[in-house]
């Protein structure tokens, strides 16, 4: 099951950051194929672990390119991760006291929420700065 669709308009202009982008895509549309087999609570924030270790990662490679570019917006990018970062660890959290079905429903929807919004913003704020 897709939970998030990859788009050209989510490309920032910078390769290894876009192929990152792409590959956490993937991981989250892999835990929603995971969602769709009825997979055991346990293995569901497992991979939502490793989502998040993903993403960390990510995060910390975005932060040392804005650094070293000099880019203005870096302090309130790097407070958008940190939030983004807390809510992925509050999907956590309330995947491990929910059922299948309130997992399978609301998960897709809160991980979208948070990747593609901060995507369309903060990040297409970068790439308009990389491209200036």
């Amino acid at each position: 099951m897709s939970l998030i669709q990859w788009t050209e308009t989510m490309k920032v202009g910078i390769p290894s950051v876009d192929f990152e982008h792409k590959a956490l895509i993937d991981e989250i549309n892999a835990l929603g194929d995971l969602l769709e087999t009825n997979t055991a609570v346990d293995k569901i924030t497992a991979r939502l672990g490793a989502i998040h270790a993903l993403i960390e990662g990510h995060f910390a490679l975005e932060e040392k390119i804005m650094l070293d570019m000099g880019y203005n917006g870096y302090h309130a990018h790097k407070e958008d991760h940190n939030r983004l970062l807390e809510q992925i660890r509050d999907i956590m959290d309330d995947t491990v006291v929910a059922d299948q079905v309130d997992i399978a429903a609301t998960l897709g929807a809160r991980l979208d929420a948070w990747f593609s919004v901060h995507l369309r913003t903060f990040d297409r704020s970068f790439h308009t700065h990389i491209k200036s």
